[in-house]
This record gives structure tokens, sequence and C-alpha cells, in this order.
């Protein structure tokens, strides 16, 4: 999420200004945990009495796949036995 590094059992949420369903987090952070970062998503939610309340996941850091280098295309090997 950023380059700042957490202490340990340390983190921090954000708004989440990318939000654009009802299904993305209201806030999204990360966090230090034994020595791990760890991703924070929370949604507010509303109980049938109007309460306010925060519903957490955690999940494991996102590392973006590495990409393998295409393969160079291989030439077509010619037997022609021509001596040049």
């Amino acid at each position: 999420m950023n380059k700042f590094e957490h202490k340990e059992s340390f983190g921090s949420v954000f708004g989440n200004n990318k939000k654009q369903t009802e299904s993305h987090p209201d806030f999204i952070g990360d966090a230090m945990w034994r020595g791990e970062i760890v991703r924070i998503a929370l949604w507010k939610k509303r109980d049938k009495n109007d309460k306010t309340w925060l519903s957490v996941k955690l999940s494991e850091e996102y590392k973006k796949p590495e990409t393998e280098p295409a393969a160079p295309a291989s030439r077509p090997v010619i037997n022609d036995d021509l001596p040049f």
C-alpha cells in the first residue's frame, strides 16, 4: 500500500477513495504482524438498532505476480548442406 514501515503490531487504515460498489471496503490499510505485512479492510455496518459497527477482514499482503520474460522467437533450423 505504501512505503511507510510499521512497527510490530501497529498499522494504519485510510478511507477507500477507490470504492465503487457496496462490496468494496470503506477503509483499507496495512499493519505489521509477526514480521509480515497484513492487509486490513473495514466495512461500516449498522445493526437492527441502528448502531454503527465495523466488519474487519485481514489478508496477506498483495504481491504483484512476477512476469517471466517472453521467450525469444526461435528461428527454424535449415539444414540444406550449403557450404556457406
